[in-house]
Order: structure tokens, then sequence, then C-alpha cells
């Protein structure tokens, strides 16, 4: 199972670099499969971390606009919170079963838009007001389950983001979610929730993801490659949600 939730790293970094999301929506239900659901969620946040700020580094000429982030991520704060007590209360079932349904539920409704060519949300839904609700719920996934890319994508794609600039938006919001939820979720489960023999290894694979990621970004066009990385999103919920359920 460690093999495969390393594949998975390998497979989520490259789709995320490509991309711009999906290293949490493919890794996270293969992590909670083989870790306790504080040792997914550090690893997931500490690997994130460590990928965004690869794909920052490799940025050329896009550039973020931060003034418009800023709302998203003060949002985040509280939701931060919320997602760890959820994090601390709920089983590694439920949680199992809510990375499921809650992957599930973000890749098929990105993959409809994308299949139909239309925005996953009307561009009146890309408020400044509901960059509020956006970054809340970003924050609550985060530290909860490490999915923080659904809602940020949704409000992004939304606002008509180019890709290269909705590649670096969601690395500013996903390397402050991971620094910010990392910190929150080693203070409640302790630095025992890291584990060396997992960790250095997949950081290692996200590495690599990253520089075949990143190839694929100025080879391909974005929407064919999302339609192929959505798909396998769909395919890894499917799994955390079976495992969920069978481990109840």
């Amino acid at each position: 199972m460690i093999a495969l939730a390393g594949a998975a790293a390998l497979s989520g970094a490259l789709i995320q670099s490509a991309t711009g999301f999906g290293f949490a929506l493919v890794l996270s239900p293969a992590l909670f499969a083989v870790l306790d659901p504080y040792e997914a969620v550090t690893t997931m946040l500490v690997l994130g971390l460590m990928l965004n700020v690869l794909v920052l580094l490799d940025a050329g000429e896009a550039r973020a606009d931060r003034s418009e982030l800023v709302p998203l991520m003060l949002a985040a704060m509280p939701g931060l919170v919320l997602g760890a007590v959820a994090l601390a209360l709920l089983s590694k079932s439920a949680l199992q079963i809510a990375v499921g349904v809650g992957v599930m539920a973000a890749a098929a409704w990105q993959l409809r838009a994308r299949i139909l060519g239309v925005p996953p949300l009307p561009a009146v839904a890309a408020s400044r007001r509901t960059a509020w609700v956006a970054g809340m719920v970003s924050g609550v996934l985060t530290t909860s389950i490490s999915v923080s890319g659904p809602a940020l994508v949704l409000w992004l794609e939304a606002r008509g983001k180019p890709p290269a600039e909705l590649r670096q938006s969601l690395a500013v919001c996903f390397l402050v979610l991971n620094v910010v939820g990392g910190a929150m979720v080693l203070a409640v489960g302790g630095t025992g929730a890291i584990r060396p023999g997992v960790l250095l290894p997949f950081l290692g694979l996200v590495v690599v993801g990253h520089v075949l990621g990143a190839s694929v970004f100025r080879r391909l066009a974005g929407w064919r490659f999302s339609i192929v990385a959505l798909g396998l999103v769909l395919v890894t919920g499917t799994a955390s949600l079976v495992a969920g359920v069978a481990g109840l």
C-alpha cells in the first residue's frame, strides 16, 4: 500500500505542476488508507509545501494577483481551526468517506464543466464577497481532510484566470494554507504525526513529479490534461469512499 501511495505522490505532483491543482485530490485518499488521520494530513501538508514552493520558483513571467487573494486567505484562517477540530473528533473511516465524497463531487463538477466547455461557476458567483466563502471552505478542508483546492479552483476559474495565472494563484494560496494549517495540525497532534521513513522518500517523488508536470504544462493544452487528471481523481475518490465504508 505504501508503494501505491508513493505512486499517488508522484502522479499527484505531476498533475498539480501541470494544471495548478490535484495533488491532494490524488494523494489524500491513498495516504488515509495507509496512515492514521494525523499522519496523513501532516504528510500531505509538508509535501504540499515543498511542491508549491517549486511551482512558484518556476513561474516565469506569470504572476498571481495577490491583492484579490487576501480575502481568500483571511477567511481561511478560522476555517483552518474548524478543520483541525473535525480532524480531532472524526474517525478514520468517517474522514475517508468525507475525502471520497468531497473529491468525487469536486472532480465530477470540474469534469462536467470542461467537457461542456463552460465555467464551473457563473462569473457573478466569483465576487469579492464570495471569496470569503471559498476561503472558509478551503480552510476547513485543509486541516480536516487535506483537500483544499476545489473551492479555490472554482472561484478562480469563475474569475476567468488564464492557466498560468491560475496555476500561480493556487500555488500562493496552497503555500499559505500548508504553512498555517501544518502548524495547527502539529500543535494538536504533535511532531509524532511526522514519519520520516515515509516523508523523505515521498519528497523525492514530489520533486520528480513536479519536473515532469512542469514540462507537461508547457507542452500540453491544459483542458485535455485536466480531463485525464480529473478522471484519475474520480477513481481515487471512489477508492477512498469504498475503503471508508468498508471500515465502518
